[in-house]
C-alpha cells in the first residue's frame, strides 16, 4: 500500500485570470516624448547622466551614421571581420521561400573608406541572398545584382578596429535581444488580436498558451512582477518546446494539486518523460498514479522545489558515487527519481522500466530522513 495520502487544499479564484498579459493588448500608441520622459525620471538614467557629466562627454552629430541607397555590386566583405559565409543560414532562413518578407529585410551596415570603398560590417548574409535570388531570376524587372541599390547605414571611417568592435555590438554586445517571452507574446497577440495565421508556428504557440490558461497557468516574463503569483512560470523556451499532450497532462496536475503555487520548471520536464515513456509503453497516465505522485512531493518535499532541490542534491552523491566525480545534471533526472521514490514507497501503479531503470538506484541517495520513512 502506498504511504502517503495528498491532503486537499482549497482552491481560490487565481488573479492571473484578471493579470493575465496574454488576454488582452493594451491597445495604447505613445509618443516617444513619453519614453524619453520616463527614461529620464529613472534613477537609473539619472547614474548615467551623471557619469558624462563627471567626464564633460558631449556628442559629435556629424559622426552619427548615414543611410545611402548603395548598389550591391560595390560592397565588399572583410574576411577578418565578417564571420564565414553560413550557407544553410542564408538558404533555410533569409531565402526560405515560406519566410522571406520584403518589407521585413533589414538595412545592411557599413564602414565607407576614405577611398571610398564599402565595407560590410553586418549583413553579409542579407546582401549574399538578395544577391543569388536576383541571379536565380526571383526579383521582378531586376537582372544584375551588382547594379541593385539597397539601403546601406554607414560610418565614414578607415579604423578597421571600429569596424570589429561594431561587428561584436551588432551582433549581440550591447543589444538587447527579442527574449523568448517577447517571441512568444507576438505569436499569441498575431493569432488572437490580428487575427492571423498565416504562420503555423505562431498558431502552434497560441494553442499552446490556451492550453495553459485553461488550467489556471500562465507564462510570465523572467523577473516580471506577476512571477508571484500561483501558476506562473518563466521559462519560456522549455514549455513552446512541449507537444500539447504533455501540455494537458503536465497543467492539469499543477491545477489539480498545486493550484496555489507558482510553477517549477520541474514539473514540464517530468511531464515530458512521462507523456513519452508511458505512451510507448502503452501504459495509461492513470489519475490514481497522478495523485499519489502529488501526495509524495506535499508529503515529503513540500512541493516541487522542494523536490528539485532535494533530487540534485542525490544526483551529486550518485554521481559521484557511480563516476568518482559530480556529472552534470540531466533533467530526467526529475521523472526517474520520482518514480523510483514512488514504487520505493509502496506505489502499485504500473510505470515505465524505461523510466525506472535509468540511473540505477538513483532514489538511494536522498537524505536519510526520507528514505527512513519507508522503513
Amino acid at each position: 500500500m502506498f504511504r502517503f495520502k495528498y491532503e486537499t487544499v482549497v482552491s481560490k479564484p487565481n488573479p492571473m485570470r484578471n493579470f493575465n498579459p496574454l488576454a488582452r493588448a493594451s491597445n495604447r500608441v505613445v509618443g516617444l516624448e513619453d519614453r524619453i520622459t520616463e527614461l529620464r525620471n529613472s534613477k537609473a538614467w539619472q547614474r548615467t547622466v551623471n557619469a558624462w557629466k563627471d567626464i564633460g562627454r558631449t556628442i559629435d552629430p556629424s559622426k552619427m551614421p548615414k543611410v545611402e541607397m548603395i548598389e550591391l555590386g560595390v560592397i565588399a566583405i572583410d574576411e577578418d571581420i565578417q564571420r564565414k559565409l553560413d550557407e544553410k543560414h542564408c538558404a533555410n532562413r533569409i531565402g526560405n521561400v515560406d519566410l522571406f518578407n520584403e518589407p521585413l529585410l533589414q538595412t545592411l551596415q557599413c564602414i565607407k573608406t576614405s577611398k571610398g570603398q564599402f565595407v560590410s560590417i553586418d549583413g553579409q548574409h542579407t546582401a549574399t541572398t538578395l544577391g543569388a535570388l536576383i541571379e536565380e531570376g526571383f526579383f521582378v524587372g531586376i537582372d544584375d545584382w551588382r547594379k541593385f541599390k539597397f539601403p546601406v547605414q554607414y560610418i565614414e571611417t578607415d579604423d578597421l578596429a571600429f569596424a570589429r568592435r561594431a561587428f561584436s555590438i551588432l551582433n549581440g554586445k550591447g543589444k538587447k535581444r527579442q527574449s523568448a517571452w517577447d517571441d512568444l507574446r507576438n505569436s499569441v497577440f498575431i493569432v488572437r488580436i490580428d487575427k492571423n495565421f498565416d504562420d503555423e508556428d505562431d498558431v502552434k504557440v497560441e494553442q499552446k498558451v490556451s492550453i495553459a490558461e485553461s488550467y489556471d497557468c500562465y507564462p510570465v516574463e523572467e523577473k516580471s512582477e506577476l512571477s508571484k503569483y500561483p501558476g506562473t512560470f518563466t521559462n519560456i523556451a522549455n514549455f513552446v518546446n512541449q507537444n500539447d499532450e504533455t501540455l494537458h497532462l503536465a497543467c492539469k496536475w499543477h491545477n489539480q494539486y498545486f493550484h496555489y503555487l507558482g510553477i517549477h520548471v520541474s514539473l514540464f520536464f517530468m511531464y515530458q518523460e512521462f507523456q513519452s515513456a508511458f505512451k510507448s509503453a502503452r501504459l495509461p497516465v492513470s489519475d490514481k498514479l497522478q495523485e499519489e505522485l502529488a501526495a509524495l512531493i506535499q508529503q515529503v518535499f513540500v512541493d516541487l522545489d522542494g523536490y528539485a532541490e532535494a533530487v540534485k542534491e542525490a544526483w551529486r552523491k550518485w554521481s559521484e558515487n557511480r563516476y568518482g566525480d559530480q556529472t552534470a545534471w540531466r533533467d530526467d533526472g526529475y521523472a526517474v527519481a520520482l518514480l523510483q521514490l514512488y514504487k520505493k514507497f509502496g506505489g502499485e501503479e504500473r510505470v515505465p522500466l524505461s523510466i525506472t531503470d535509468r540511473y540505477d538506484d538513483l532514489y538511494k541517495f536522498f537524505a536519510d530522513e526520507i528514505l527512513d520513512m519507508a522503513a
